[in-house]
């Protein structure tokens, strides 16, 4: 396992970096998404894949700051009925 995950290493973070986003964007990934991904792996690279740095270039990235939440939209909605 261990050496297959040398040889594709940048598969592999990509692929965590996809999975990552998703589930902090609380939904699938979108064509301009990809953008994103690219940079985060790049940061990744960059920072010897250390796992802290994946957190935090996600939970900065732009469309985790600019996602609306479901809770949001409730509220939004009671106040307008």
């Amino acid at each position: 396992m261990r050496q297959l995950l040398t040889e594709d290493v940048t598969d592999f973070t990509r692929a965590l970096t996809e999975k990552m986003l998703i589930y902090a964007l609380g939904r699938g990934l979108e064509r301009y998404d990809r953008r994103t991904v690219d940079d985060i792996t790049r940061k990744l690279a960059a920072s010897d894949y250390k796992f802290q740095t994946l957190f935090y270039e996600v939970v900065n990235s732009l469309p985790f700051q600019s996602r609306r939440g479901e809770a949001r939209q409730s509220e939004n909605n009671k106040e307008k009925n």
